[in-house]
């Protein structure tokens, strides 16, 4: 069993591990788009890896991923408190 197989069996063994997961998740994206992390936004900018950058650029591909992280939040938090 590799890595991936073994980090994916652990959350889904966790009662509440999707949850935590992309709760650390969203914070990780809105943290990076708010310190504007270079090894982060500077992949190369085609229109397969990157569409959002390659046409409206860098910081709209930063709010993009803001707005992605922020929804994470939201939601882990959500289903967290729902389920008590």
């Amino acid at each position: 069993m590799d890595y991936l197989e073994q980090a994916q069996q652990y959350i889904s063994d966790q009662k509440h591990g999707f949850e935590y997961f992309a709760l650390v998740l969203g914070i990780f994206f809105a943290w990076s788009a708010i310190g504007n992390w270079n090894w982060f936004y500077d992949p190369p900018y085609s229109s397969v890896k990157n569409p959002i950058g390659f046409w409206f650029g860098r910081k709209a591909f930063r709010v993009t991923i803001f707005i992605f992280g922020v929804v994470l939040i939201a939601g882990s938090v959500w289903l967290l408190m729902d389920s008590k």
